[in-house]
């Protein structure tokens, strides 16, 4: 289990702001893949450079890749950004094997595997990739679950404030 980083939001409006994109939908496939670094950042901080120090070539690209979980998502509604209703989305959540060992980041509800009603569907707050994927602007503000009635709700047991989690979808319309 690792623990990853994400920004965290105090209101609803703020996380809204944040997203390039805010849909319904829900999954329809899933596959593991290894997220690759970007080879070209050449900074000497290590805080901004993740491969600082690290000597060119595709073992080490392959080594510091970051396993992840790509699911398509057939969106259902778009409230924010530009996507095709009844299109599919790929949403990258960090997820996978590496060396042998599964790794999954401790905040993270995968889509592919949380149990929903049937009419129901997730809420997704996302960040675009220059790839054309789209990973959650925070893995517990992010990822949300909507009843048909149009009632969101935070999947599991959120540990982040209540007020930056909308109760409607009408909370998170642009």
């Amino acid at each position: 289990m690792l623990q990853a980083d994400y920004p965290t939001y105090s209101s609803v409006e703020q996380a809204v702001d944040a997203a390039d994109l805010i849909v319904t939908g829900v999954p329809v496939a899933s596959s593991e893949e290894t997220l690759q670094l970007s080879a070209t950042q050449r900074s000497n901080d290590p805080y901004a450079n993740p491969q600082y120090g690290a000597v060119e070539g595709a073992d080490t690209q392959q080594e510091l890749g970051i396993p992840v979980t790509v699911t398509s998502v057939r969106v259902e509604r778009v409230l924010k950004g530009k996507a095709q209703v009844g299109g599919i989305i790929r949403v990258s959540q960090v997820e996978g094997q590496s060396d042998g060992q599964s790794i999954r980041e401790a905040h993270t509800t995968m889509l592919s595997e949380h149990e929903m009603g049937e009419d129901d569907s997730f809420l997704l707050l996302l960040s675009a990739f220059d790839d054309g994927t789209y990973d959650a602007i925070n893995p517990e503000i992010g990822v949300l679950e909507v009843n048909k009635d149009g009632a969101v709700k935070p999947l599991g047991d959120a540990s982040v404030d209540s007020q930056a989690i909308g109760t409607s979808l009408s909370e998170y319309e642009r």
